[in-house]
């Protein structure tokens, strides 16, 4: 059989064994990319799936059943319109751990040899993921392996392509409700073809997709940008559209833009969500939206404060204990940094002193209550969870 042929033959196969994933699978525009540098397995980018004959060639049956319902998940996952700033060839292969623990565990077709595979990675999500590989890296400690050749997929067992570029918010936002809508429309039919009983890990997989969710990484974004005063030149291009080849004026600030990071010690708060949370401040540093940060480590007092600026490798650390309360915190903002945008408070929310409002917006990060969450009500502040 031809590439073309043995693509179909499998997407068949699945549309029988797992009708979620052979569903999604036929949404997908077939593209032979063959001569494309970038692809030199399968990729996806939610609308297409590109294919190297080559590869294809190689595949048995189960094996490509596998890489169609691999290229599914990065869509479904919304792998796609998730990138942002991130390495495109290490983001690869946080995904392919992020989905292949959950394919091998749903038995879905057969992972090739080269699928990259690994149990503490099994449950995460591909941010997290692409942070400890970051962090490997960092230390010498190789954090990207894979059999892939200089395409985008180091993993060799199918890549994702962004749906639109990192500044095209509205065009990512359009790309993400199109693929919510299939994965609601792929479970209907699923539900429908097996009698309303799907495998326990299918249906697992569908819980989490369709699980209404607030992505606290875009809301700390835009929090972040909010609270910058800015403007534009040219003696500082914007580095997004560099590799476009294109000129665009950047922004610099009309002021220094400062936020004050509230971290509680008290309570349980997750090591790995506060790293998570400095790299997506690192990225807002390279872009300019903030010129200095200020963290405060309190419990029911202020314990420690740190000073950063532009530049700083910005580190939090959840070390501590003791009893909780907010109002020293407030307090120290206000009497000494009046000058900051905003306020980030890291939490698990079990207080009762909240203290006064201080004079700039709060945003609320809250680890630990997803049960209870939507009940809390704090006298001030957005409240996002860190669980999202």
């Amino acid at each position: 059989m031809n590439a073309e042929d043995k693509i179909l033959s499998a997407r068949t196969g699945l549309l029988w064994d797992q009708p979620f994933f052979g569903a999604l699978a036929c949404q997908l525009q077939l593209v032979d990319a063959t001569d494309d540098p970038r692809i030199d397995t399968m990729a996806t980018d939610g609308k297409r799936l590109y294919f190297d004959r080559a590869f294809v060639g190689k595949l048995n049956r189960a094996e490509l059943m596998f890489v169609l319902a691999h290229e599914v998940l990065h869509n479904a996952f919304e792998h796609h319109t998730r990138r942002q700033h991130r390495d495109h060839r290490l983001f690869n292969v946080a995904c392919d751990y992020a989905i292949n623990g959950e394919l091998v565990a749903t038995k879905v077709g057969k992972m090739p040899a080269m699928g990259l595979l690994d149990a503490r990675f099994t449950g995460l999500g591909a941010e997290e993921i692409y942070r400890l590989l970051e962090e490997e890296q960092e230390s010498g400690g190789g954090g990207a392996p894979g059999a892939g050749g200089q395409g985008i997929d180091p993993g060799g067992c199918g890549g994702v392509l962004d749906a639109a570029p990192a500044y095209d918010e509205a065009a990512l936002a359009e790309a993400r409700a199109e693929m919510q809508a299939q994965v609601r429309q792929a479970a209907a039919i699923a539900k429908a073809t097996q009698a309303g009983v799907l495998p326990a890990g299918i249906q697992r997989i569908i819980d989490q997709l369709l699980k209404p969710k607030i992505d606290w990484r875009a809301v700390l974004r835009r929090f972040v940008d909010d609270a910058s005063t800015r403007d534009f030149s040219w003696a500082k291009p914007n580095r997004r559209f560099l590799p476009l080849g294109h000129i665009m004026p950047g922004d610099i600030s009309d002021g220094i833009s400062h936020i004050v990071i509230a971290v509680d010690t008290s309570g349980s708060i997750d090591q790995k969500i506060l790293s998570e949370f400095a790299a997506e401040i690192r990225g807002a540093y390279e872009e300019g939206a903030v010129d200095r940060i200020t963290v405060i480590y309190a419990d029911s007092a202020v314990a420690h404060i740190e000073e950063f600026e532009t530049g700083d490798e910005l580190v939090l650390n959840a070390a501590g204990g003791g009893g909780t309360a907010f109002s020293d915190t407030f307090r120290t903002i206000t009497e000494r940094f009046p000058d900051a945008r905003a306020c980030i408070y890291f939490t698990d929310m079990y207080v009762c002193d909240f203290g006064d409002e201080p004079p700039m917006p709060v945003l609320w990060g809250v680890q630990g209550r997803t049960k209870d969450f939507d009940s809390l009500t704090p006298p001030f502040g957005e409240t996002i969870s860190l669980a999202a």
